[in-house]
């Protein structure tokens, strides 16, 4: 009993770890949901604007963010990503999408790894040994298009292990997203997307919930250039307001991008500075780099690169040519 008792105070210090990157001081459902890393952002593009996609949905990103964005693409892309997350914390995502005849499928994995942990007991006594969690999870994504209207799924596998023990669990996404306004002749988006309906993880002997995420967004592409959009994200009990911008200039075959955004998650107890983000983008033919850029303040600053590449031709009458 002992012994189970150690594990499950780990258990609970490593999701609440986990947790605490991004939501740990939002308060409220802290702690009280399995698999935290599922809140955690995905993509250097997406991180940089202020972890705000929902309505911009338009590369392969999409699967994690709101995956009717998928039926827009009009080629074969691929992305891979790492983040170096707090307290030696690591988060390696890859993803690539295939326009069909009817539809778009896409597919994606995560890893995420938290180093050493220092062991407690169930009293919060500090022990001399470590352990770590890896979570890992798979994604099979499908969207279509219907006029300016697109939907989209995704079906998830969810695994985590801690020392000896383990929890899985399944679950479903679903997302929209509609492109048909536009107000003084710019393109307006709207998307929503719900996420991580799923089984419970059981740890130990006790079950948690997953962390279910409702995002709402929109995007307005101001002038060719300028990019802006804006997020409410419901997540555990807290909501949250996530804006961003993309600027984008190209110099020959060279198209630089410089992106900025801000998050209230976390201002009220790190302060204002703790919720901006930047980043950079370079896109050269089918290849493009970005890297992000959020400060935490004194608890530290997370950093993502990711790299993506578009193969094969252009979907052409609802033929990938």
């Amino acid at each position: 009993m002992a012994i189970k008792k150690t594990m499950k105070a780990a258990a609970l210090a490593a999701l609440g770890l986990l947790g605490g990157a991004n939501y740990a001081f939002a308060g409220g459902g802290q702690g009280t949901s399995a698999f935290q890393f599922l809140q955690l952002g995905v993509g250097a593009r997406p991180a940089a604007m202020g972890e705000t996609f929902a309505g911009v949905a338009d590369d392969v990103n999409s699967i994690y963010w709101n995956p009717a964005g998928l039926a827009g693409l009009e080629r074969r892309e691929a992305t891979l990503s790492h983040a170096l997350w707090l307290e030696g914390i690591t988060y390696s995502n890859g993803a690539c999408a295939l326009p069909l005849r009817k539809g778009t499928i896409g597919v994606a994995f995560n890893v995420l790894n938290t180093g050493d942990i220092q062991k407690v007991d169930n009293t919060g006594l500090r022990l001399a040994e470590n352990f770590n969690q890896v979570d890992a999870m798979g994604i099979f994504s499908y969207a279509r298009k219907r006029g300016a209207l697109a939907l989209g799924a995704n079906l998830k596998y969810i695994s985590s292990r801690i020392e000896e023990e383990t929890a899985h669990s399944y679950a479903a996404d679903l997302g929209a997203l509609y492109s048909g306004f536009r107000p003084w002749g710019k393109k307006l988006s709207l998307g929503l997307s719900v996420q991580n309906m799923g089984t419970k993880a059981e740890y130990v002997s006790e079950k948690f919930s997953l962390p279910v995420v409702i995002r709402a967004g929109g995007s307005l592409q101001l002038f060719k250039s300028l990019l802006i959009a804006s997020d409410l994200n419901y997540m555990e009990g807290n909501v949250n307001l996530h804006s961003g911008a993309e600027y984008t200039r190209a110099f020959g075959t060279v198209v630089l991008a410089a992106r900025a955004g801000f998050k209230d998650d976390t201002i009220k107890e790190l302060g204002a500075l703790s919720g901006l983000t930047a980043g950079l983008g370079v896109k050269w033919g089918g290849y493009q780099l970005d890297y992000a850029w959020n400060s935490f303040t004194d608890l530290g600053i997370t950093q993502r690169i990711s790299l993506g590449i578009k193969f094969g031709g252009i979907k052409i009458g609802g033929t990938s040519l």
